[in-house]
């Protein structure tokens, strides 16, 4: 399994560096977004070759991605992102700030076509940030829309790790501490979908 995630991170890393000579003749920079330009269908053609035939948990990580490429592509464009989703789904909210503190909220049985509205989220915030006095922990109710919370990122791209979870794919935006996290089941829809803003301090 191991190794075969090393394959699947060198084949992506070498489509990348070909994808940026094919489409540069001069020696600019190559975009941070190039590996969100990777069609599904050549990660899918790629990843298939090199996996063996009776690895079924690579094959649903390998549609998993697939999705996630699609979802990524939805999420730039401000298309509805509703079809991603199970029908009931969980979302969760963590916001780190070094002087407010963590803020965190969830909500367990949320309708998949909220996740394209605004979505009321009772947070509570510990007060404790690190580079600020302590203040009174405080619970209040937040609006959470998606799409303003991403509006600012500078990248959308999928971070792959060795030890990366089955069934989870990591989208970061803005630095690599705003990000998002998504749960995927065996269909390949999303069950969960966590928010996460780390102040790197």
């Amino acid at each position: 399994m191991i190794k075969l995630k090393l394959r699947i991170i060198t084949l992506f890393g070498l489509m990348t560096f070909l994808i940026s000579c094919n489409s540069s003749t001069n020696n600019t920079a190559i975009d941070h977004k190039t590996e969100n330009s990777i069609s599904t269908s050549q990660i899918e053609n790629t990843v298939s070759d090199s996996k063996d035939s009776d690895d079924s948990t690579s094959d649903l990580q390998v549609q998993i991605d697939s999705r996630a490429l699609n979802f990524i592509k939805s999420l730039k464009n401000g298309e509805k992102l509703s079809s991603f989703f199970t029908k009931n789904l969980m979302l969760i909210y963590h916001e780190d700030n070094r002087c407010e503190g963590s803020t965190d909220g969830q909500v367990d049985s949320l309708i998949n076509t909220q996740i394209d509205s605004l979505i009321k989220l009772n947070v509570k915030n510990d007060g404790d940030g690190w580079a600020c006095d302590k203040k009174e922990p405080t619970s209040y109710e937040m609006d959470f829309d998606l799409k303003k919370k991403i509006a600012e990122w500078d990248r959308f791209e999928i971070l792959k790790d060795e030890n990366q979870e089955e069934n989870i794919v990591y989208i970061v935006g803005a630095g690599e501490f705003d990000y998002l996290k998504l749960y995927y089941n065996d269909n390949n829809l999303i069950v969960k979908l966590e928010y996460r803003s780390e102040d790197p301090g």
